[in-house]
């Protein structure tokens, strides 16, 4: 063996060893991902259903404060109150205020989850009555956004209970387009916000993240309960930053994985753009955590099992394979030349077998040998014949020349063109090594051919070749048209038995880049069943050699694939009593390589 070529046992144990290693691994692989992603699926699908039902209950207090918002402002006597008091007298003014203020208590006494309703008015004639009808200089209500958090009433500094911190929706109050007021309605944060307020669960945080909006892009704050027993748990400046990477990041998906703690968490999300927030509920993955040091020790294990595996299957292989590595050697000296060398036998199995027929195979190399030198001999001896045989032809040609000479001589015309026009067919014909010829020289021999054809019937054939000039040159598989003159002559002419034409002419077709050779007789033709029957032979490419020894058109179908392939295919077109056409292509790629671009 080559230096650096690995043993023939240690592939062996390689071998083993990944059959039996390979689906194991695969398998603790395969367990590992699902229990890891079934785990990790769960902990997405708890955090989002409780994102999903803090959506949900927040939704129902915006509804909730809406609502009220929408009865105060469609209460058209107070607007007109309001708009104008001035009007009204005294009396009227302090019964209106009261039956009104009355109305707004009710509704907030109605609905328990409501903290504050108040009403604010720009005129300074309406007087107050707290903490429900307030003037509007009290507070900076133009300051406010839409929904505040956290937010106090600090100008109630009488009034403790009306100064919690809470969730304020506050929207201007207008009569037509004119102000005329504002409107506050006001939930206590552990009722907007009840999830940040409930038993903590191990593992499970909530927050709610504030999004500002600015020139260098979003960034998000927490919001935390100031009051009561606040469960959240308070995020750090970089945890922030990481919430807003992952939560605004482009493709983000409603979960993703970070730290929280320093602790690898799941956090579910959604974005409330009307109130600019952002809630999300995490649930840790210690869990998995517990599962991954489970794994990792299972692991351990399986590769202690797997060096013990590797070891047992390479001393067996070690034991098993020392015949082979004797036979390697063996081999390995043959081929370095020593042909008679012999081999130790070591043991009766199908080793020792090996190592006996390796014996046997060496002893009947000389044997072998002998045969080929005999085999090699024949080969000469072939060879040498076909020699003789190209010179019986030679001779052939040398003797046709000499009748030639003598009918010149005898002023005999006839036999002497007669037997020039053999001879150059003969040579054309027996110099197979050319394959390939021009137009030119296949459009001689169809002449001689013809001519001879002439000479042995009493009527008259005559060629009409209708071929440019600059055709006349180009190369074609030899003796490509002359088995189709000949059938022309052998199945159309023949049995007509009168004077007649074969014409041999050309097509250029563009479109499909082929140069068509056509041959057109005006024999007896062919009916549609014999001119199907030709087709379906033609299209079988099944090899045949022709029985007659001749070249049939079988040949010249299976040497136009081989020249320029599977598309290139001779055509036949007859009809009964008119004769018969048929079209040879040829590549014009071939031919015109400039006129085919």
């Amino acid at each position: 063996m080559k230096k650096g070529n690995m043993h023939f046992s240690r592939k062996v144990v390689l071998v083993f060893s990944v059959i039996v290693l390979a689906p194991l691994l695969l398998l603790y692989g395969v367990t590992i991902a699902l229990v890891y992603n079934q785990t990790l699926n769960s902990l997405e699908s708890l955090c989002s259903l409780e994102v999903h039902m803090n959506e949900e209950k927040i939704y129902e207090n915006i509804q909730s404060l809406e609502l009220i918002d929408k009865m105060i402002r469609a209460n058209r006597d107070l607007l007109l109150f309001i708009t104008s008091p001035e009007n009204r007298n005294e009396p009227d003014v302090i019964r209106t205020i009261m039956d009104e203020s009355l109305t707004l208590e009710r509704i907030l006494s109605a609905e328990p989850s409501m903290y504050a309703i108040r009403v604010f008015t720009n005129s300074n004639f309406v007087p107050e009555r707290f903490p429900v009808i307030l003037h509007s200089d009290r507070e900076k209500l133009a300051d406010l956004s839409e929904w505040e958090f956290n937010y106090k009433a600090k100008f109630l500094g009488f009034m403790d209970a009306q100064m919690l911190p809470s969730v304020c929706l506050t929207r201007e109050l207008l009569n037509g387009k004119r102000p005329i007021g504002w409107i506050q309605l006001s939930m206590r944060m552990e009722n907007f916000f009840p999830f940040l307020h409930r038993e903590p669960t191990p593992y499970q945080h909530d927050f709610v993240l504030k999004v500002d909006e600015s020139e260098s892009g979003r960034k998000i704050s927490q919001i935390y309960c100031n009051s009561g027993v606040c469960t959240s748990l308070k995020l750090s400046e970089a945890e922030l930053n990481q919430f807003t990477k992952k939560i605004f990041a482009e493709g983000a998906g409603e979960n993703f994985i970070t730290k929280i703690g320093g602790k690898s968490t799941v956090v579910s999300w959604r974005y409330m753009p009307r109130l600019g927030i952002v809630i999300a509920h995490s649930c840790e993955m210690a869990i998995v955590r517990k599962y991954e040091i489970t794994m990792f020790f299972v692991f351990l294990a399986m590769v202690f099992m797997g060096i013990g595996f590797l070891t047992i299957v390479r001393y067996t292989a070690n034991r098993l394979f020392n015949g082979i590595y004797s036979l390697m050697k063996g081999m390995k000296r043959v081929n370095e030349g020593e042909l008679g060398v012999q081999i130790p036998v070591e043991a009766e199995n199908e080793v020792g077998e090996a190592q006996q027929t390796f014996n046997a195979m060496t002893k009947q190399l000389s044997v072998q040998i002998e045969q080929i030198k005999t085999e090699q001999q024949l080969i000469a001896d072939t060879e040498m014949k076909a020699m003789q045989n190209q010179i019986n032809a030679h001779f052939l040609y040398n003797v046709l020349e000499t009748i030639h000479m003598q009918a010149v001589l005898a002023d005999n015309d006839d036999i002497s063109k007669s037997i020039l026009m053999l001879g150059k067919m003969m040579r054309y014909c027996l110099r197979w090594r050319i394959h390939t010829v021009t137009l030119e020289s296949e459009m001689e021999y169809i002449q001689s051919y013809v001519y001879i054809l002439n000479l042995r019937n009493d009527y008259e054939i005559t060629l009409n070749f209708e071929i440019p000039d600059n055709l006349r040159e180009i190369k074609i598989p030899k003796m490509i048209l002359q088995p189709f003159v000949e059938n022309a002559f052998i199945h159309g002419i023949e049995p007509l038995a009168k004077n007649t034409e074969i014409r041999i002419y050309t097509e250029l077709e563009e479109s499909t880049k082929k140069l068509w050779l056509c041959v057109q007789d005006f024999g007896a033709g062919m009916t549609e069943s014999k001119l199907e029957e030709i087709r379906s032979y033609l299209a079988d490419e099944k090899y045949e050699r022709d029985s007659t020894g001749s070249i049939g058109i079988k040949n010249i179908q299976q040497r136009l694939l081989m020249f320029y392939g599977a598309e290139y295919r001779v055509e036949i077109k007859s009809a009964l009593g008119k004769g018969t056409t048929v079209r040879v292509p040829l590549s014009i790629e071939e031919q015109f390589p400039d006129r085919a671009r």
